[in-house]
């Protein structure tokens, strides 16, 4: 029987799948190729929109959530720009080469942190909650 991870887990685990996104939005035109027109909309969009992300309640530092909310409003304006682009289109409109300073500039703010364990609460990354509970 498997145990059901916490909240707490589940937002460690989030925090890392975004820094897995910015990789792919940091790739300029290579990540579209990587994921396609719909995956590099979506795929962001799908773990950027929590309540605990909108509230501040997740594992993001203050600055990491503002600038994921800040690359979740570059990616809206190039949906509306054309929300029917092919993959061609979309990378002929520049809008990948003007996301990818956002997105590296996020994920550089990620890497100060580090990333979260997958299987551990943690405070931050690399300490552990229960370590910290018994001091």
């Amino acid at each position: 029987m498997t145990e059901e991870p916490s909240e707490r887990l589940i937002e460690q685990r989030i925090r890392n799948r975004i820094y897995e996104i910015l990789e792919i939005l940091a790739d300029c035109d290579a990540g579209v190729d990587i994921v396609g027109i719909k995956g590099y909309f979506y795929l962001f969009e799908d773990f950027v929109h929590r309540p605990s992300i909108e509230a501040g309640t997740s594992a993001l530092s203050k600055d990491e959530r503002a600038v994921v909310l800040e690359i979740a409003e570059f990616l809206e304006a190039a949906s509306e720009t054309n929300p029917d682009f092919t993959k061609a289109e979309f990378i002929d409109s520049d809008w990948p080469g003007r996301i990818a300073p956002a997105a590296r500039g996020a994920r550089a703010l990620f890497l100060r942190r580090g990333l979260f364990s997958e299987k551990v609460e943690e405070l931050e990354p690399g300490q552990s909650a229960a370590i910290a509970a018994g001091r």
